[in-house]
């Protein structure tokens, strides 16, 4: 059933288009999502860290596919998949270490999430072993 909008009009859909969805629409789905296994709610304050949320969705919904296609004829190879993870790897390490000196800066406590120092642990030790021969 359409609903018509503030004006008592219909929307037009154009072909190939998905219809808009109402805003009652979109709140159920945010609501029904919200619930969802591993899902996440976050209220964002600054405009950076919009920015920076929305790359993460983006490298969430990127990384589902990744996953799929890894190892797979045509998708990514294992060697490209493990570099691409060690660069990701890399990149998150380093935003820690910035939130770190913000944090300090500004005198609020920040705490390293726990994957992630067990990460910087797994790497460190990597870099200690000898190489095999």
């Amino acid at each position: 059933m359409e609903q018509a909008d503030a004006k008592g009009e219909k929307p037009v859909e154009k072909p190939g288009e998905r219809p808009r969805m109402t805003r009652e629409e979109i709140m159920e789905k945010k609501i029904s999502m919200a619930k969802e296994r591993d899902s996440r709610i976050m209220k964002i304050s600054s405009p950076m860290g919009s920015i920076m949320f929305n790359v993460l969705r983006q490298f969430d919904q990127a990384y589902a596919n990744f996953k799929g296609q890894l190892g797979e004829p045509g998708g990514v190879s294992h060697e490209e998949g493990v570099a691409l993870m060690d660069e990701a790897r890399e990149l998150t390490m380093a935003f820690s270490r910035l939130t770190g000196k913000l944090s300090k800066k500004v005198k609020f406590k920040y705490f390293v999430p726990q994957e992630l120092q067990e990460m910087q642990k797994a790497v460190s030790g990597k870099k200690n072993e000898l190489p095999a021969r």
